[in-house]
């Protein structure tokens, strides 16, 4: 998936990752429940790629835990290192159902995707593409240089 003389980043869960280098790869293993986002700013070469857990909640120690107070941060964070989220394409995926529950409350994959499309508006942003929801964890890898968002599932592979 990674060749092996590129830099990698990893966000992991609760966590963001953000370059300027074209060269690197960004990744978040292991989506289940959670979701990715990515921002690519071709203009000024900067890529971003956030790993949220849980729709809403306070400002933790991990800066994208959560979804609503997660999102601000990745935006500064994003527009410290020169990205503009305006002109940015925003791309997710994450949000699936691992869980046999179909009690509402227990839904976080479908709430997690809802309040990062419904954060996303309240900041007047919109996701460009999108795979989110369904029954499988998936794995995506952002390619600075072309904005590629390749989304790896056990029963498919899609580029976004």
């Amino acid at each position: 998936m990674v060749d092996t003389e590129r830099e990698v980043l990893v966000a992991g869960i609760g966590e963001m990752v953000i370059t300027t280098n074209p060269n690197a790869a960004l990744i978040a293993y292991g989506l289940g429940s959670c979701v990715a986002l990515s921002m690519w700013d071709p203009m000024a070469c900067v890529a971003g790629l956030a790993h949220f857990m849980l729709p809403s909640g306070p400002l933790a120690d991990l800066p994208v835990k959560f979804v609503d107070s997660g999102l601000p941060q990745f935006l500064s964070e994003f527009r410290r290192r020169g990205g503009d989220p305006g002109r940015a394409e925003m791309k997710a995926a994450g949000g699936a159902a691992m869980l046999a529950v179909k009690a509402s409350t227990m839904e976080i994959g479908k709430r997690n995707a809802e309040a990062l499309q419904a954060a996303l508006g309240a900041h007047g942003l919109r996701l460009h593409r999108s795979d989110l929801g369904g029954k499988a964890g998936r794995t995506v890898q952002l390619e600075p240089s072309t904005g590629r968002l390749l989304v790896r599932s056990v029963t498919s592979v899609s580029v976004l």
